[in-house]
C-alpha cells in the first residue's frame, strides 16, 4: 500500500482519517502494519493490502458473508485473465464513450481485478475494492500498479466525492439490499462525475422455455449454494463439458450461415461460444455458488439511481441491465430525502 493511498482512506466505522502504524516497508509501500483511527478502529495491512472491514462485517456467518466467501474462493480458483475478458469489459462500457485517461476510478467489488486491469491499461488511476479475499488475487497480478483495499461497498472507506468515476459490475445483485449499495457508491462520485452498474435482469419477457430453464437452475442453486466448493467446481465442469458439444460447437459451426445462426441463437449458453473452456466453467461456478442472487426490472434500477440523487443517462439491455448515470454538477436532494422533508 502506498503511503499516499493511506491518506485517501477513511475509517469504515466513523468516517475519520487514519494514520499508519507500519511494521514492514518496501520503498514507499507498506507491506504489513495497521491503520489506526481516533475512534479506536484498528485495521490491519496484510500483504500490502489494507483490510478496512467494519466490525459488524465480521459477525456470525450469514447469507451475505457466505456469498463473500464464495466469491473469494471463486477468484482464487479461477484467477486467469482471458482475451474474452477484454471484449466483455468494452461491452460493459458501451453506450457512451469513457475517456479513461487520468480519471480517478473506483472498481467497487473488483474481485480478482479483471475490469480494473483494463481500465488501468486505458490510462485510468484505479482503486479496487472488494470485501472478499479475491482482493489478494488482484494484488498478486496488479502489484504496485493499482491501489487496492479489502472493504465492504456498503461501508466504503473513502471521503464523499472522492472519485471521478465509480462502477460496480455484477456485484449489486449479490447484496441483500442493492439500493443501499447504490446510495453508498453514489456518494463517492464527485459532482459531475459518472456512475455505472451492471445487474442481472428478470426474464419476464423471455420465451416460456427459457423461463422454465431458469427455474430449473434456480432450484439447482438451492442445493449447490450449500455444497463444498470443490463439488460445485466439479458440477460446473460437467455442465461445461456437456454444453460444449451440444450447444457451443453447433453455434460456432452454423452461425455464419443465416439459417444456422437463427437456428442456434437461442440455444443455452451460446453467449459463451467464444470463450475458453476454463472461463466457461468459471462462469457456471459463479452462477451456482453464491447464496444471494437477485434479478431486477428496469424500473427497479431506475428507482435505485434516482433515489441516490443521480441523473440517468441510459439503461442498456442485454443479459442484464447496464446503467449509466451522472452526479448532478449542483447538489440535488435524493427522492428518499425529499419524501422525508417536512416530517416532524
Amino acid at each position: 500500500m502506498r503511503k499516499a493511498f493511506a491518506e485517501d482512506l477513511r475509517c469504515p466505522e466513523c468516517g475519520g482519517g487514519l494514520r499508519i502504524e507500519a511494521g514492514e516497508w518496501s520503498g514507499d509501500h507498506v507491506e504489513t502494519g495497521f491503520l489506526l483511527c481516533a475512534c479506536g478502529g484498528r485495521f490491519p495491512i496484510i500483504g500490502g493490502v489494507p483490510r478496512l472491514l467494519a466490525r459488524d462485517a465480521l459477525g456470525p456467518v450469514n447469507e451475505s458473508i457466505r456469498t463473500a466467501q464464495a466469491f473469494g474462493d471463486e477468484w482464487r480458483r479461477f484467477p486467469e485473465l482471458h482475451v474474452a475478458h477484454e471484449r466483455i469489459f468494452h461491452w460493459y462500457f458501451e453506450g457512451q464513450k469513457v475517456e479513461w485517461a487520468g480519471l480517478r476510478v473506483l472498481d467497487a467489488g473488483c474481485g480478482m481485478g479483471r475490469w480494473l486491469h483494463f481500465a488501468r491499461m486505458e490510462g485510468a488511476r484505479v482503486v479496487g475494492m472488494d470485501v472478499s479475499l479475491a482482493i489478494e488475487v488482484a494484488a498478486a497480478r496488479e502489484g504496485e500498479q493499482s491501489d487496492l483495499v479489502q472493504a465492504d461497498l456498503r461501508r466504503p472507506p473513502f471521503a464523499p466525492g472522492a472519485f471521478d468515476f465509480v462502477y460496480s459490475l455484477g456485484v449489486l445483485h449479490h447484496l441483500e439490499d442493492p439500493p443501499l449499495g447504490v446510495r453508498g457508491l453514489a456518494g463517492l462520485v464527485r459532482p459531475g462525475g459518472e456512475f455505472r452498474l451492471y445487474v442481472y435482469r428478470t426474464l419476464d419477457d423471455e420465451p416460456a422455455w427459457r423461463r422454465a430453464l431458469f427455474a430449473m437452475v434456480k432450484a439447482l442453486r438451492l442445493l449447490t449454494t450449500r455444497l463444498p466448493y470443490p463439488a460445485v467446481h466439479a458440477l460446473a465442469w460437467l455442465i461445461g463439458a456437456v454444453a460444449t458439444p451440444l450447444f457451443l460447437w453447433p453455434r460456432r459451426l452454423l452461425r455464419r450461415w443465416r439459417p444456422g445462426a437463427r437456428l442456434t441463437e437461442g440455444l443455452p449458453l451460446v453467449h459463451y461460444a467464444d470463450v475458453p473452456f476454463r472461463m466457461l466453467v468459471a462462469e457456471q461456478f459463479d452462477r451456482l455458488v453464491a447464496p444471494i442472487e437477485g434479478r431486477f426490472r428496469r424500473e427497479d434500477v431506475e428507482g435505485w439511481l434516482r433515489d441516490a440523487g443521480l441523473d440517468i443517462v441510459a439503461i442498456l439491455p442485454g443479459l442484464g441491465w447496464r446503467a449509466i448515470a451522472r452526479k448532478p454538477a449542483s447538489p440535488t436532494v435524493p427522492l428518499t430525502a425529499r419524501g422525508q422533508a417536512g416530517r416532524p
